[in-house]
């Protein structure tokens, strides 16, 4: 693969400066794998530079050289390249920057480190759909004109790619944009109010204006599986509602887990958390009930693909959770229809 004529140009220019800047990976980073940085120049670095060059030539060196010191970086730790454990960052470079190549004339660094950040807490945390956080990024490169707004839809579309602990950050980040690309970002059509739209999110956390996604909510999400077929559970676990969500217990393991009807995350919690959870104040909702396998809501009943024995739930104001003493799963359902 050769490289494109900027970016040559750079590195010719530049050879003595960028042979110091490997010297000094090297000493950072003894087990540094050049062959692997210069696999990441050609496919991840080439392309941003290219892409800056076209709309800033002006600036293509100066911003060449700064992305060329954070890949080194990036190399050097296995979280860039073809060492790296996925390929999520280099994607990144390769599809979403060339988006933002304008946004670089402020502040490329910034840029650089923000969607890259994003891009490895996104991919730590399961069930997250990055894929979809990548493609909405692209699709609204063109209405972002600040690295704050950069930061703001990023939070945003974790969110509604699956980052359920997002939820109130997402929404308060929304605010700050534009109510044409806050309703965007949530896909909620361009005619609408967004006060209205971030009021029915507030109502109920199992509400989307995308009446698809809701709908599918209905069917609920499953959290967990057995660890040794990948998930997380060494036992079947107990539940413990509160306010916001549910602490977990799966023999010495503890859990938070939080959902709403872009998906389910489970974040580490502790013993103490598990134990001191506060029974909530269910007066005035109708609880749900078991009859046999199904689980009556108020909104419908649910047939539960489960053994009737043993069965239980917990749930707070706007999830039930079901859990069996023969499954290593949590199912989740709405309490109330959106």
């Amino acid at each position: 693969m050769s490289l494109s004529e900027p970016f040559t140009r750079l590195l010719a220019e530049n050879r003595s400066y960028c042979n110091a800047q490997v010297a000094q990976a090297k000493h950072r980073y003894p087990g540094l794998d050049t062959e692997a940085f210069s696999v990441f120049l050609k496919t991840s670095v080439d392309v941003v530079v290219s892409a800056v060059h076209t709309c800033l030539p002006e600036r293509s060196q100066e911003i060449g050289l700064i992305a060329y010191g954070m890949a080194l970086e990036l190399v050097a730790q296995s979280l860039a390249g073809p060492a790296a454990r996925n390929q999520w960052v280099d994607r990144v470079w390769q599809e979403l920057v060339p988006n933002y190549a304008q946004l670089m004339a402020h502040n490329p660094r910034l840029v650089l480190a923000t969607l890259t950040n994003a891009i490895l807490n996104i991919e730590k945390v399961s069930g997250v759909h990055i894929e979809q956080w990548l493609q909405e990024m692209k699709r609204l490169a063109q209405y972002v004109d600040s690295v704050e707004k950069l930061q703001h839809l990023g939070k945003v579309l974790a969110w509604r790619s699956g980052a359920a602990y997002f939820r109130e950050a997402a929404l308060a980040a929304a605010s700050q944009l534009s109510p044409t690309l806050a309703l965007a970002a949530v896909g909620a059509s361009s005619d609408s109010d967004w006060t209205v739209v971030k009021d029915q999110f507030l109502a109920n956390r199992w509400w989307s204006p995308e009446k698809t996604k809701a709908e599918l909510a209905l069917q609920g999400i499953v959290v967990g599986q057995f660890t040794g077929f990948g998930g997380i559970f060494e036992l079947p676990p107990q539940v413990q509602a509160c306010e916001e969500g549910f602490f977990v217990k799966s023999a010495d393991r503890y859990s938070f887990l939080m959902a709403d009807v872009y998906g389910a995350v489970l974040q580490p919690a502790s013993q103490e958390e598990f134990e001191g959870a506060r029974a909530i104040d269910a007066t005035g909702l109708l609880p749900p009930r078991l009859e046999g396998s199904r689980l009556l809501l108020k909104w419908g009943e649910v047939l539960l693909n489960l053994p009737q024995k043993n069965l239980s739930f917990a749930y707070n104001f706007h999830t039930v959770a079901v859990t069996s003493p023969y499954t290593h799963a949590i199912w989740l359902f709405p309490l109330q229809a959106a």
